[in-house]
């Protein structure tokens, strides 16, 4: 049970922190970048069903706010496993 726990920790800490890369990337850095596309089409994954349940909000796309969330609520059942 114990490296199931510490297996989990680390993949929910490593796509937090791809999240957060891929927040400030899509602020900074153009989209034809070879690293900004591969983690494009990595987040796009994790973030496209959270974008078809979600209403539209015009420019602003809450999903990364929304998978935080998600990432944070699944850190919180690993650790009280």
């Amino acid at each position: 049970m114990g490296f199931l726990k510490i297996f989990l920790s680390l993949l929910i800490n490593a796509t937090s922190s791809l999240l957060l890369i891929y927040c400030i990337m899509s602020w900074f850095v153009s989209p034809d970048f070879p690293l900004r596309q591969w983690l494009d089409g990595f987040m796009n994954q994790l973030l496209d069903p959270i974008r078809r349940i979600m209403p539209d909000f015009g420019m602003f796309d809450f999903s990364p706010i929304i998978l935080m969330l998600i990432l944070q609520l699944l850190q919180r059942f690993v650790n009280r496993m």
